[in-house]
C-alpha cells in the first residue's frame, strides 16, 4: 500500500463534534515557525506526543479514530491549521524516517489538499471534509493551502500498525 483515501471516514456525529471543537474560534492553537525549512508559520495543537496523551480531547475523540485506523501505537497526533495567506505549499517532506503510517483527516472542504510524490509521479488529494488519506510514512508529501478558503484544517496522525494492517 502506498496510499488510500476513505470518504466519509467517521460517522457524522463524531466528525461534527471533532470539527466543531477544532474549528471553534477559541480553540487553543500554538504557533509554529515552519513544518519544513522552506515553510512559513502555521498553527498546531498536539493531542499525543512523547509517548503520552497531551490533550483532554485524546480519549473521547482521537482513540476512536485510532481504532478505526487499526493503529497499534500512536507516535504523534496533531491538528494543523494552515492559513492560506501565509503560504501556498509546504516543502516536500516525510514525517518520520522509519516505517510507520501517516494519516490525514481533512476537517473542511477546500481546493487545497495534499500532494504525494510516488515513483516520481505527483498525485493531488483534494481536501474534502471527513476524508481520510492514509499512506506509508516514506511517501514524500506536502500540504497545499486553499486558493478560495482562508484556512485548511486537518488532523495529522503518525502511528505504528501490526505489519501492513491498516484500513
Amino acid at each position: 500500500m502506498k496510499y488510500q483515501t476513505h470518504k466519509k471516514f467517521l460517522d457524522k456525529d463524531l466528525f461534527d463534534k471533532i470539527k466543531n471543537i477544532i474549528m471553534n474560534k477559541d480553540f487553543p492553537w500554538r504557533r509554529r515557525e515552519r513544518m519544513t525549512p522552506t515553510d512559513k508559520m502555521y498553527f498546531t495543537y498536539c493531542f499525543y506526543n512523547y509517548m503520552a496523551p497531551q490533550s483532554e480531547f485524546y480519549t473521547p475523540y482521537i482513540i476512536p479514530i485510532l481504532k478505526k485506523l487499526h493503529a497499534e501505537a500512536p507516535i504523534q497526533i496533531r491538528a494543523n491549521m494552515s492559513i492560506s495567506a501565509l503560504f501556498k505549499t509546504s516543502g516536500w517532506h516525510t514525517d518520520y524516517d522509519f516505517k510507520c503510517k501517516t494519516a490525514i483527516l481533512y476537517l473542511n472542504d477546500c481546493d487545497g489538499g495534499t500532494e504525494l510524490k510516488i515513483n516520481n509521479k505527483t498525485t493531488f488529494i483534494k481536501a474534502d471534509a471527513n476524508k481520510m488519506l492514509v499512506f506509508d510514512t516514506d511517501v514524500v508529501h506536502r500540504a497545499i493551502t486553499s486558493k478560495k478558503e482562508p484556512i485548511r484544517y486537518v488532523i495529522n496522525f503518525n502511528y505504528f500498525t501490526n505489519g501492513d494492517e491498516c484500513i
